[in-house]
């Protein structure tokens, strides 16, 4: 979408309806929520408020699936690139444990096939591939291979996703994926086994890079503008799938870092506060995630990248910088955000809301994060 104003004005076109239920919200904020989702045409939502201590509040509302089953607290969702934060914390985990190194050229880890696939004219390591200065990019030839499942040394071997420049910012869910790739070369489990090991099961928390482990309703994902006739990621479809995951595979579990987490809100609001607070993570390391590498530029000048963390400053929001990672993918829009200064986070997931956004942020989220991390919020008056 190249003009976002006509995307707007034909938004307010549509119907806006749906049920909430919130939990340990004032009257007044779930009020503003239900209003916040309702102009942006939000079709379901799951929102977990939380500080250091675990969840503050709770709002369910709308649909998961089109037939009208209720979003709940135990509707898992697919993150999209909420996953990215995710595997940050698995990659800073697993650095800590003295098994990766942030700054060792990944051909050294990666099996010969694929690591002469790399160019030999740049360095590139998980950090670059972390802040998305790798000077990957998202091609044509990586959109057409990961849809019909080509291999990672099939899509590596298209010069066309090498056109990036090297040390400027490039969003890209390849190198993302490329990331968790090198995890499993270095470490020679799967990426699911991995996270599960490292981050999962040490939090407490219920998540998988696979819709066929999903114990519980899994929620829909439903592009509202244009309007389509059955989900853009179908539930019912992804979990009937074959499941092949049980070896270290490079070559087939590269579409897995980047945006495949199933989780819900609940537990995704452990997630948060692993990154918020020193305790799963060493405040050193947190540290290291949010420190700031490189402008995302004139797409969103209020944004910078750390490690796989955006990093937010914007003074309609806060004052203080904020953290976190926005997912957007088949038509719904997601948002894991934290306030350490404050120690209180958001974690949203949806079937489906409006797209619009100012440079990358989405709208819906702008409106969220204004609502409980503005200077009105943190003084109470946002729950």
């Amino acid at each position: 979408m190249k003009n976002w104003s006509l995307y707007r004005m034909a938004l307010r076109c549509l119907p806006a309806s749906g049920k909430i239920n919130a939990t340990d919200f004032t009257e007044d904020a779930a009020a503003t929520v239900e209003k916040i989702l309702k102009n942006h045409r939000c079709l379901g939502a799951s929102l977990a408020l939380f500080d250091d201590r675990g969840v503050t509040g709770y709002l369910a509302y709308g649909i998961a699936h089109p037939s009208g089953w209720p979003v709940d607290p135990a509707t898992v969702f697919r993150a999209a690139s909420v996953s990215k934060l995710v595997t940050g914390l698995g990659i800073m985990k697993l650095r800590e444990m003295g098994r990766i190194d942030l700054d060792t050229e990944i051909g050294e880890y990666l099996p010969s096939p694929l690591a002469g696939r790399l160019p030999k004219t740049r360095a590139i390591t998980l950090r670059s591939l972390m802040t998305h200065t790798a000077g990957i990019r998202d091609s044509e030839g990586y959109n057409s291979g990961i849809a019909r499942g080509a291999s990672l040394s099939e899509i590596l071997s298209d010069q066309r996703v090498w056109e990036g420049t090297p040390g400027t910012w490039e969003y890209s869910n390849l190198g993302a994926g490329l990331a968790g790739a090198v995890l499993e070369a270095a470490t020679g489990e799967n990426f699911e086994s991995l996270m599960q090991e490292t981050v999962f099961i040490p939090l407490g928390v219920a998540a998988t890079y696979y819709p066929q482990k999903v114990k519980g309703d899994l929620a829909d994902a439903i592009r509202i503008l244009p309007r389509a006739k059955t989900p853009n990621f179908n539930a019912a479809e992804r979990r009937a799938r074959p499941l092949f995951e049980a070896v270290e595979d490079p070559e087939k579990h590269y579409n897995l870092a980047h945006g495949a987490l199933c989780v819900s809100a609940m537990a995704l609001s452990k997630l948060g506060m692993a990154a918020m607070e020193p305790g799963f993570l060493t405040r050193e390391s947190l540290e290291e995630m949010r420190k700031i590498a490189v402008p995302f530029g004139a797409r969103a000048r209020n944004l910078s990248q750390g490690l796989f963390t955006f990093v937010l400053r914007e003074p309609k929001i806060s004052k203080h910088l904020i953290y976190g990672h926005q997912g957007m993918a088949y038509g719904a829009v997601h948002g894991l955000f934290f306030d350490p200064e404050k120690r209180r986070g958001m974690a949203l997931l949806t079937t489906g809301a409006s797209e619009a956004r100012r440079g990358v942020l989405a709208d819906m989220n702008h409106d969220m994060l204004r609502l409980f991390f503005s200077q009105e919020a943190q003084n109470g008056s946002g729950r």
